[in-house]
């Protein structure tokens, strides 16, 4: 334990922290970072509190100087990717949550998630498809990659894949409008017109405000049949 640690000045830090209180926790936080300021814990405290507050720019401040003074910090990679996917510094953000996956810090399966996302944006697909395959690995109860992968498949033409992977996440989510709809697609591009037509047919049915569904459905039954 740091030697700070014990003292009722961190006490009462962590106190207003865990109560919600973040001005008395960062002027808390900051004082400590006066007579401490090389201490690593304190520089990713305050860069915490700065981003639940929406000062980005300070916040990764204090996250990179974390990181600077202990490389194994490894839960502040996660919260500095997230941070610079706020800002907009993807490139720095996939750096990031490499990081912390090298690390194997407990926030690592989330990175993949964000990896994923920021090189599908970033027109990365093979990038993007290992991203949210290792996702689906780490984390396989959570079926977040599903939905994701089944989109990146379908750009590869690997359409059964794309609807194992569709079925596996209504299995647990039925009521997932934006999953019906997908499949609808990919029957789409199957040339399944009847099981396309019953998928955009559930997704309105979920949500009747889906103009890409009614647009989808209604134009279905102009199809001449094969």
């Amino acid at each position: 334990m740091r030697d700070y640690q014990s003292q009722p000045e961190f006490l009462s830090v962590m106190s207003s922290y865990m109560s919600g209180d973040r001005d008395a926790a960062e002027k808390a936080v900051a004082e400590l970072l006066r007579k401490y300021p090389h201490d690593s814990s304190l520089q990713l405290l305050l860069g915490n509190i700065k981003y639940t507050v929406g000062l980005l720019k300070e916040a990764s401040s204090h996250l990179e100087k974390a990181v600077e003074l202990d490389p194994g910090l490894c839960q502040a990679y996660y919260r500095l990717g997230v941070c610079y996917v706020r800002m907009g510094k993807l490139n720095e953000a996939l750096k990031a949550f490499r990081k912390n996956v090298d690390e194997k810090c407990g926030s690592h399966a989330m990175s993949f998630y964000w990896m994923g996302l920021i090189n599908s944006f970033l027109g990365k697909d093979d990038d993007a498809l290992e991203a949210f395959t290792l996702l689906h690995t780490e984390s396989p109860e959570s079926l977040l990659a599903n939905f994701f992968l089944a989109q990146l498949r379908m750009r590869r033409n690997e359409h059964e894949e794309a609807l194992r992977l569709l079925r596996e996440l209504l299995a647990v989510s039925p009521d997932f409008a934006e999953v019906h709809y997908l499949m609808g697609q990919v029957y789409e591009r199957m040339h399944l017109n009847t099981e396309a037509i019953q998928c955009f047919r559930k997704t309105l049915e979920l949500n009747p405000e889906d103009k890409r569904a009614r647009l989808e459905y209604e134009n279905l039954f102009d199809v001449p049949p094969l």
